[in-house]
Formats: C-alpha cells, structure tokens, sequence
C-alpha cells in the first residue's frame, strides 16, 4: 500500500501544469522517475549527456543505486538559487524533495564541487571520494566530472562501473576537429598558390 501510494503522488506531481514551475525545482520534477538530471538550456555535448546516462545506467543494472542531478547554472535551481555553491546543502533539499518516490543514493554537481545524500545514512566515506574528483567548472566538463564521481563512488563500494565507450572526451574531439579544420584550410590555401607557381615555371621554360 505504502509503495502503490507513493507511486499515485508521483503521477500527480508530473500531472501538474508547468512542471518546473509546480514546486520551482526542476531537478525534483525530473529526478522523481529519471535517474539523471540535465541542465534545459546548457550546452552539455551529446557525448557527455551520454556518458553519464549510460555510467548511472550501468552502476543502478550492477546494483549500485543512484540518481545525478547536473547544476551547472543558478537557474537550474529555480527558486532554490540560495543554494548555488552549496552542492551538499542542495543534496539534503533536493533528497528531501524526492523522498516520497527515491529514498537512495543521491549525487550533485555543481562548478564548486559535489553533494552527496543518502537519507539518513552518513555520508562521510562518500564525501571523502568525491573530494578526489575535480569537478567541471563549464557544462560539458561538468557532466564530464559528474559521471567521473559516479564510478568513483561505485568503486568505493567495490562495483566497477567502466567509462563507456565513445573515443575520448569531448575536450580531445574538440582539439582534433579543429585540427583538421586548421589543416583543411593550409590545403585550401596553399595547394593553388603551388599550382599557380609550378604553371608560372612552365611557362618561362617554354
């Protein structure tokens, strides 16, 4: 009965109108039935928003239970923006905001660093991890970061949650494709300029 009336309080919530606006925190609207949550608006690659949702994918499939939430500005706050820079107070809040349907292991990242909540369970251990894990300080490193913790923690707790699979971090695809870009336009750019030269010589020996 308790877990049948948990699920119909989480169905009323996402049946109210203006979802983030309901309860002016995105995150708890988002995190009540997906165990990851991303910025609307930040310009988070597709390669990180997929790395982390198939790392938190993979650690809930090995029995590693936890959800993310990615802060990467104050209006991903909504009306918690007195909680910005303050990722372990904002655990406690969005924990407490999600309690009634997830009442497990709970990861946030901001700029500043992460936060970690799991109920009533001390958290020291996890926090002690987390403080070995470089948070990103612009969006796609920071959901970077965030998927980074997740298999920290897991392996904290003796679960190997490998780095899926997807040729490298965005900051290194980012470097080849403008390396190539570079060398395009060196073609581009010097290959008439031979060409023109070479007739040029032709023409004098003639």
């Amino acid at each position: 009965m308790r877990r049948a009336g948990a699920v119909l309080l989480a169905l009323a919530a996402l049946a109210l109108p203006g979802g983030a606006e309901a309860n002016g925190d995105p995150a708890s609207d988002v995190l009540l039935t997906a165990q990851v949550f991303l910025p609307f608006e930040a310009p988070i690659s597709d390669s990180a928003a997929t790395e982390l949702k198939q790392t938190v994918a993979a650690a809930n499939q090995k029995g590693y239970t936890i959800r993310v939430a990615v802060i990467a500005f104050t209006g991903d706050l909504g009306t918690a923006v007195s909680l910005w820079r303050r990722p372990q107070d904002y655990s406690k809040f969005l924990g407490s905001e999600i309690a009634f349907v997830y009442k497990n292991r709970l990861l946030i990242a901001m700029p500043s660093g992460f936060g970690f909540y799991n109920g009533r369970k001390p958290v020291a251990k996890e926090l002690r991890v987390l403080a070995r894990v470089k948070p990103g300080k612009t969006p796609t490193p920071l959901a970077e970061s965030a998927a980074e913790a997740v298999r920290a923690l897991a392996a904290s707790a003796a679960v190997t949650v490998p780095k899926p699979s997807g040729g490298g971090s965005s900051a290194t695809r980012d470097r080849v494709i403008l390396g190539a870009a570079v060398l395009a336009f060196l073609l581009v750019l010097l290959f008439p300029t031979r060409l023109f030269r070479r007739r040029r010589a032709q023409g004098v020996e003639q």
